[in-house]
């Protein structure tokens, strides 16, 4: 028989719904923990239930090095169980979750939410940051810097005659700092706060990896729900270009991130990403060189809608080479040399930046999706 317990903690230094994930983490990371819970950081405590002979100053410990104080409220032993894995009366997966969605993104986000409503009993799984592409890295930073380029690009351009304005000075620290606090405001409204309400839902960090059948093993902890929702998205992928990996490289998220604007950059790609944030850049005061291996910019949409978007940008000021074919990459002096063709024409390019925006994949690899029997297309 396992000796299963429960104990109440009165935890110190919480000050936001953040602090309550971070302690909740802390808490399920030590060995025997089998469910851990903040109910919201007004709450000052924590409840957490043990398995086996497990020492509280351990959990103490964990909450500390994680930044806050845990002093034990109450202990009470709850009913004992066969050392065997639980099993559901009602047929659904392990007893434990009804759902798993793994990815915490606004697929997965919306596949819990959805799942709970049903009356499941939900696992959430995100192995980085809760929120996933849109809110984090996608939309939402990305429009943003859209945006204020544009009206900076507006206000420096004469539009009507009679009419004169400034651009000013652009302050691209401050920009980009903006950009972060809506990043997290709304990465804390929309998900955290929402996920909050949905006492249903139990959100776990952590990788997780299929072991067969409905098995899943996420930081060397078994579960088995009754079903699986793989949402993990995608991220961005770069082409085997001879010397691009060693040279180093942005892509679309550590583009958004640079706190100086750089004077010089390439980009590798002109679909939506690369077309986005090369004009970004460029009305920033950056002199970018577009670079596509197709003939045409968007080479997937309408062939008018390209030769429309080409002259605007070439109107704004970008350099832009289709039909170009890279052969490698090397870095000299804090600069990136990128050599290719054009027909047969043979070109060097440098600049202070390299973006690469060539495309995503998807976020599958070390999943063990074969166990499973997922079965993955081109």
């Amino acid at each position: 028989m396992a000796k299963v317990e429960q104990i109440e903690f009165d935890i110190q230094g919480m000050t936001c719904d953040s602090c309550a994930l971070h302690v909740e983490r802390a808490l399920k990371k030590v060995p025997g923990v089998r469910k851990a819970e903040v109910p919201g950081w007004k709450s000052g405590r924590a409840s957490v239930v043990l398995e086996g002979e497990i020492d509280s100053q351990a959990l103490i410990e964990s909450v500390r090095k994680a930044g806050y104080g845990a002093a034990v409220k109450t202990r009470k032993p709850l009913v004992e169980r066969q050392d065997e894995e639980p099993v559901s009366s009602d047929g659904r997966g392990d007893g434990r979750f009804d759902l798993m969605v793994i990815g915490a993104g606004s697929a997965g986000f919306a596949a819990a939410i959805k799942g709970a409503e049903l009356g499941f009993r939900v696992a959430l799984v995100e192995a980085g940051t809760i929120g996933g592409t849109c809110v984090n890295v996608g939309c939402v930073p990305s429009k943003t810097l859209i945006r204020a380029m544009e009206q900076y690009h507006l206000a420096g351009t004469h539009r009507f005659q009679g009419v004169e304005t400034a651009a000013g000075r652009l302050d691209w620290p401050v920009v980009i700092e903006n950009k972060d606090k809506l990043v997290a405001e709304m990465r804390q409204s929309k998900y955290i706060d929402v996920l909050a309400a949905y006492p249903e839902i139990t959100y776990i960090q952590g990788r997780a990896r299929l072991t067969g059948g409905n098995g899943v093993e996420i930081e060397g902890q078994a579960y088995a729900p009754n079903k699986i929702i793989i949402a993990t998205g995608a991220q961005p992928w770069a082409p085997p270009i001879p010397g691009l990996q060693e040279s180093g490289y942005l892509t679309s998220t550590t583009a958004m991130e640079l706190r100086e604007l750089p004077r010089s950059m390439i980009v590798l790609g002109a679909n939506a990403v690369g077309l986005e944030l090369a004009q970004a850049f460029a009305r920033a005061g950056t002199h970018v060189t577009l670079l596509e291996l197709l003939p045409r910019i968007a080479p997937f949409e309408d062939r008018e809608i390209s030769q429309a978007l080409l002259g605007y940008l070439e109107e704004e000021g970008l350099e832009i080479l289709t039909g170009f074919e890279t052969q490698r990459v090397e870095r000299r002096d804090g600069r990136y040399l990128l050599f290719g063709t054009r027909g047969d024409q043979a070109i060097t390019l440098d600049a202070k930046q390299l973006l690469v925006a060539a495309g995503r994949r998807p976020n599958t690899a070390g999943m063990d999706l074969e166990e499973a029997g997922v079965k993955l297309g081109k």
